[in-house]
C-alpha cells in the first residue's frame, strides 16, 4: 500500500513539474514581410530620354547663296561707268578712229590729247583704200597704214554711219576683218568699239539713215566685240532721247552733233575707262 502511494505520488509530482516548465512548443512562423520595397519620397515624374535614331540629327540652316562676283570683263557688254579722270593725260597715247563725226570730236570736244585718224565718209569698207586717205605728219596713208605706224595704248573706234546703206551681213564681215587688222597692228592697246548714237529721222532726209538700221548694226558691233574680245563703249547713251531719237537740239542735220554736244562724247569717254590689266587678263581668260 505504501509502495503504491509513493509511486502515484511520484507520477503526480512529475506531471506537475512538466506543466510548470511548459515543455518545448512548435516554432511559430515569422511575421510576414511585404514583398514590395520600402517606398521613399516620390519626386516629379520625368519623361524618358528618347533614344537617338538614325537620321534624326537636325539639318543645319543653309547659308544664303551669294551671286559670284564676276572676275572677268564680259566682252560684248558696255564698259561700266568709272570715276571721272582728273585730267586728259590718260588719252596722250590714244588714237581716235572714225569719220566726219570723229573730226567734229577733235574740233569741238575739248579733248586735245591723242591722235585723230579720220576722214569724211570713212567706213570699214575703205579702211585700207588709199582713195580714202587719212593724213599723218603731212602724208596721206590708208587708215590701217596709219595705225601700223605708231604704238598706241588705247584705240577708240567710231564707224558704221556711212555703212548703213549696205547689207548688214556685208558690214559684219568687213567690220570683223577691219578689227582683226587693228588688233594685229596694236596688240598692246586697249581697243574700244563705240556703239553708234541714234539719228533724228525727221531731219536726215535719207530713208536708209534710220535708227532701225543703227540698232541692227549696233547688235553686230556688240557681237563682233564679244567674238574678238575688245571693249564696247555705249557712246549712244548721252545722245538718246526718250523717244529713241537724237534730240533735235543736239543736231543740225539729224546725224552730226552741234559743237556744244560733242563735249558729251568726250565726257563719256572720260568716265567709262576699263582697267588695262583687267582688260588683258579678261582677254586671256575669256573662253
Amino acid at each position: 500500500m505504501n509502495i503504491r502511494l509513493r509511486a502515484a505520488a511520484g507520477v503526480l509530482s512529475l506531471l506537475l513539474l512538466l506543466s510548470a516548465c511548459g515543455g518545448p512548443s512548435a516554432p511559430t512562423d515569422p511575421p510576414a514581410v511585404s514583398s514590395s520595397a520600402p517606398s521613399s519620397q516620390a519626386g516629379p515624374a520625368l519623361d524618358p530620354t528618347p533614344e537617338a535614331t538614325p537620321g534624326s540629327t537636325p539639318e543645319p540652316t543653309p547659308e544664303p547663296t551669294l551671286e559670284p562676283t564676276p572676275t572677268l570683263y564680259q566682252f560684248g557688254t558696255p564698259v561700266a561707268e568709272s570715276a571721272p579722270l582728273a585730267d586728259d593725260s590718260y588719252f596722250e597715247d590714244a588714237a581716235f578712229v572714225g569719220d566726219s563725226r570723229t573730226e567734229g570730236l577733235q574740233l569741238y570736244g575739248n579733248l586735245r590729247s591723242g591722235d585723230y585718224l579720220y576722214r569724211q565718209s570713212m567706213s570699214v569698207f575703205h579702211a585700207d583704200d588709199i582713195d580714202y586717205p587719212v593724213e599723218v605728219n603731212g602724208q596721206k596713208v590708208t587708215l590701217l597704214q596709219a595705225l601700223r605706224q605708231k604704238r598706241y595704248g588705247k584705240v577708240y573706234i567710231m564707224l558704221g554711219l556711212n555703212e548703213l546703206g549696205y547689207p548688214a551681213k556685208n558690214y559684219e564681215a568687213a567690220l570683223r576683218e577691219f578689227l582683226s587688222e587693228v588688233i594685229a597692228a596694236q596688240p598692246d592697246a586697249v581697243i574700244y568699239l563705240d556703239l553708234m548714237p541714234p539719228v533724228n529721222e525727221s531731219m536726215t532726209g535719207k530713208d536708209w539713215l534710220n535708227n532701225g538700221n543703227i540698232n541692227i548694226f549696233n547688235e553686230i558691233n556688240a557681237r563682233v566685240a564679244a567674238e574678238l574680245k575688245i571693249a564696247l563703249l555705249n557712246v549712244a547713251e548721252p545722245y538718246t532721247g526718250e523717244d529713241g531719237q537724237l534730240p533735235a537740239e543736239m543736231t543740225r542735220d539729224g546725224c552730226h552733233f552741234t559743237p556744244e554736244a560733242y563735249s558729251l562724247w568726250a565726257d563719256y569717254m572720260r568716265s567709262h575707262i576699263i582697267d588695262r590689266d583687267w582688260y588683258f587678263a579678261s582677254r586671256e581668260g575669256a573662253q
